[in-house]
């Protein structure tokens, strides 16, 4: 018994050490401390025992089974959260948002300055929604708040306080296309993927990748900041900076052009001081 308990006490702590690599690494959230403390019947309690056991040097029977249990345990509870277990309490504050009942024939500015990252995406509705995205970082939870009068009206995201332990790395932000938007925002590390929407002259800055697909329409789009940005092959567009372009773009007097037999739709104006790369759809992929 003796040599399987040595061997299960070194599992123990390579499951810990593990957890702690997996929060380094990005893919688990310190809130697992809440989670072990909120069912501290089934954790704490145990591991005081075993410490205490271990402490005494007391390696009989009940040593064995606990040692046993708190290696399920210590398993469970990270795969619990790595697959969003409802149960846990790190999912038990509300991060969801959403307002889907935007004026159609307003115009709307939505404003971001966050120093997490931003996932923005566009759905086949009116409104927005938002959410965390589920990774350790230093961004509280977001909340919006609108403007009722004037034009554009504004659509502003921030954080709200939020424990240091259930902080994360960023938002999913979701606009609908059925209404029109004007864009303003500041992020890093973030995706930002533009498709099937009409915009107003906007801007984005930060850092991350960019997607302008075929069904964005938009006259003109400022960038500001390292971004890595894929075109789709059927939106025509022209680039005025000084930026990295496939060869197969043409360097005319207005701008780098992806399509040199089609007037541009879109015309991108790339910052003095930003580092940005541009690829055709399919070299992006």
């Amino acid at each position: 018994m003796i040599k399987y308990i040595n061997s299960i006490k070194i599992f123990i702590f390579s499951i810990i050490a593990v957890q702690i690599a997996l929060y380094f690494f990005g893919y688990l959230r310190p809130s697992i401390i809440y989670d072990y403390i909120d069912f501290f019947p089934f954790t704490i309690i145990p591991a005081f025992i075993y410490l205490y056991l271990n402490i005494k040097k007391i390696t009989n029977r009940i040593y064995f089974y606990l040692s046993i249990y708190l290696s399920a345990v210590l398993l469970l509870f990270p795969i619990a959260q790595i697959f969003d277990a409802k149960f846990l309490t790190t999912y038990s504050f509300p991060s969801y948002l959403e307002n889907r009942e935007l004026n159609k024939d307003s115009e709307y500015l939505l404003v971001i300055d966050t120093s997490g990252s931003i996932n923005l995406n566009t759905f086949n509705e009116t409104g927005y929604t938002a959410d965390v995205i589920d990774k350790p970082g230093n961004i509280g939870y977001p909340e919006a708040v609108e403007t009722l009068v004037g034009e554009p009206k504004a659509v502003l995201f921030r954080e709200i306080q939020t424990s240091t332990l259930l902080k994360v790395a960023g938002w999913n932000v979701n606009i609908g296309n059925k209404n029109m938007w004007q864009l303003n925002l500041i992020s890093f590390n973030s995706e930002i993927n533009l498709d099937n929407i009409k915009l107003n002259d906007s801007r984005i800055a930060g850092t991350g990748s960019i997607f302008l697909g075929e069904g964005l329409e938009v006259e003109e789009l400022k960038i500001n900041g390292n971004f890595e940005v894929r075109v789709s092959e059927d939106l025509a567009v022209v680039v005025i900076g000084k930026v990295e372009t496939p060869a197969s773009w043409i360097g005319a007097t207005i701008g780098y052009l992806n399509q040199a037999d089609e007037v541009y739709k879109l015309k991108i104006i790339v910052e003095d001081g930003s580092d940005v790369k541009f690829y055709d759809e399919e070299e992006g992929s």
